[in-house]
């Protein structure tokens, strides 16, 4: 670690945040979840924070940590799908479409 970053602790997440976040992600949390998310999550940023710290002068950034390669394949359209293959899965659906909660409230 380079001498020249300050130890500094990112703050608790609180409560509150981990709720609007669940809010926002539509998901249900109950009290002694949001807790445990508030803690997790802490440590998670913290963990964070201390890579930060880490003196990265004269690393080249990398796309990958290996040597590798990408292998693309063609792109061709395949005419011979159904709708119904594709919606088979949908957890909800209207006709041919499938069904999602509205995205402005």
């Amino acid at each position: 670690m380079s001498e020249n970053h300050e130890q500094k602790l990112p703050p608790k997440l609180t409560k509150d945040t981990v709720q609007h976040v669940a809010k926002l992600a539509r998901l249900k949390l109950t009290d002694d979840e949001i807790s445990a998310f508030s803690n997790q999550l802490s440590v998670v940023l913290e963990n964070f924070e201390k890579i930060a710290q880490v003196d990265t002068n004269g690393v080249e950034p990398l796309i990958t940590p290996t040597d590798m390669t990408m292998i693309l394949r063609e792109d061709v359209a395949d005419t011979n799908v159904s709708s119904e293959k594709f919606l088979k899965n949908a957890p909800e659906k209207s006709g041919h479409l499938f069904k999602v909660p509205p995205v402005v409230g």
